[in-house]
């Protein structure tokens, strides 16, 4: 899926959103919320599920997995050949309190209904707070129940809503793994290295070679947020005022701060998701 990446010409504003959010740092950093096609998917604290066009204002609610489920990780990606969102949950059954045992449900926008579709494999440690969508599919860090050492990504194919026979071996990559990431539509991986892992690597993952190439080395107070058109990359740097924006120049090989002067003194404890604006409606 080729996904449009931000410019020089990207702008920043304030939007209300279709469904009222708890500003509270402990509630807002529970909200869940990614962005595909033009389209915000946002899950609250509240266990509310909206897909939202800020562009268009138009705004679509989706209805809980099962009255009885809550909560769960959830990510989401359109697919062009049947003109559909589909939203991947994974979470925890009706009745299961096991945090391994958990069921994985889907929705279809052009369904409109949710159905399961499995569990997480019984034989796999879940290893991470969070999934990855990625060219549409689930990536998930996980380790096979019994190897003390070795983790590995299990890949959820969305659009056959099955999973991939082929797990990506990270064992190779030096350095301690932190996270799984996405950044724009491209996996990556990051690690903590240095003598006191002090700094992070980032990880690329090269789907057509199926192998791992580092392309940068950054402090450990960056997240990266997306590429841009010029091959730069944008990250988000918390300091103790809150957060600004640097892009690291792929020319200069220098970080530069982009003053962004809508949300200047803002608190914005969660997450930053790039956006890019369409026209798509999330009635798809």
């Amino acid at each position: 899926m080729d996904v449009p990446q931000l410019g020089s010409t990207s702008t920043i504003s304030l939007v209300e959103s279709p469904v009222p959010i708890d500003r509270s740092r402990m509630v807002l950093g529970n909200t869940q919320y990614f962005s595909c096609n033009g389209i915000l998917l946002i899950i609250t604290y509240a266990n509310d599920i909206v897909l939202w066009n800020p562009a268009t204002k138009e705004s679509r609610r989706i209805p809980c997995p099962i009255r009885s489920k809550s909560g769960g990780l959830y990510n989401f990606c359109y697919f062009p050949s049947i003109d559909s969102y589909k939203i991947f949950r994974l979470g925890r059954g009706v009745f299961n309190d096991d945090k391994n045992d958990m069921d994985i449900d889907i929705f279809s926008t052009k369904g409109n209904s949710w159905k399961s579709v499995g569990m997480f494999p019984s034989n796999y440690d879940f290893l991470d707070s969070s999934i990855v969508m990625s060219d549409g599919i689930v990536y998930m860090m996980a380790k096979r129940i019994g190897n003390l050492v070795n983790s590995t990504i299990l890949r959820f194919c969305l659009e056959k809503e099955q999973f991939e026979e082929e797990l990506l071996c990270v064992d190779t990559i030096p350095g301690r793994i932190r996270v799984l990431h996405s950044v724009g539509e491209k996996l990556c991986l990051i690690t903590l290295s240095g003598d006191n892992n002090e700094v992070c690597e980032i990880w690329l993952y090269m789907m057509t070679t199926n192998s791992w190439n580092k392309i940068l080395t950054i402090p450990l107070t960056l997240r990266p947020l997306s590429f841009m058109e010029d091959g730069s990359m944008m990250f988000q740097k918390f300091n103790r005022s809150g957060f600004v924006f640097e892009a690291y120049n792929s020319t200069t090989h220098k970080f530069e701060q982009v003053n962004v002067a809508e949300i200047e003194g803002l608190n914005l404890f969660n997450r930053v998701v790039p956006y890019v604006e369409t026209l798509s409606s999330p009635n798809s």
